[in-house]
């Protein structure tokens, strides 16, 4: 059977009254989509890719807002974002380039209030922010499996960490402002040696 190529800018698919339900094409940067509609013809779900290989799913309620999307970028990340009524981000789970998979929650007005992830090497970090997004708890295994627990100041400045260390003695330091050590219990404590990975959001987060 002889193979028929059929080539056009877009094509739409109709239902048995006249509505469009699909539509296949590329945009104005020549970017390929399709998109598919409800029976009101408001946008229900969309794929595309974009110029750099970047592929995305969007999925619409029936009011056309945008709740749920899924995308693999370019470097290799992917990221699955729901999203409320309002058009706020309020959960997403994404990995980055190395592999390492990180859930973020959002709260109402779209801000960061939690984060955990896992790095490349399998350490846990679990993050606590606060309404204007920044850390200010954060909580996590060192390399070797250790505990420790990091608190911040407002301004994101390091104030105390509590922990153990890969002997299981218990440790305690007070940082001042400029970041210096004012308490520590034991007086030698290896701190260096309780340190854990930052934790990055799935790309795309703002």
């Amino acid at each position: 059977m002889k193979k028929r190529v059929v080539r056009t800018g877009e094509i739409e698919v109709e239902d048995s009254q006249g509505r469009v339900r699909a539509r296949l094409g590329v945009t104005n940067d020549d970017s390929p989509f399709v998109a598919f509609y409800g029976p009101d013809e408001r946008l229900r779900a969309r794929f595309g890719v974009q110029l750099d290989g970047s592929a995305g799913l969007a999925i619409a309620d029936d009011e056309g807002k945008v709740r749920a999307t899924f995308g693999l970028f370019s470097d290799g990340s992917a990221s699955m974002a729901m999203v409320d009524q309002n058009g706020k981000v309020r959960a997403k789970f994404g990995l980055s380039t190395e592999g390492s998979p990180t859930l973020a929650l959002r709260n109402k007005d779209g801000q960061l209030g939690f984060v955990y992830s896992l790095a490349q090497q399998g350490s846990p970090t679990i993050s606590l922010q606060d309404e204007d997004g920044k850390v200010r708890a954060r909580l996590g295994l060192a390399a070797e499996g250790s505990p420790i627990l990091r608190l911040l100041n407002k301004d994101g400045e390091l104030r105390a960490i509590m922990g153990l260390t890969a002997e299981g003695t218990p440790v305690i330091q007070f940082m001042d402002k400029k970041g210096e050590p004012t308490w520590m219990a034991p007086e030698k404590l290896p701190i260096e040696d309780m340190s854990e990975e930052e934790p990055v959001p799935p790309q795309g987060e703002d």
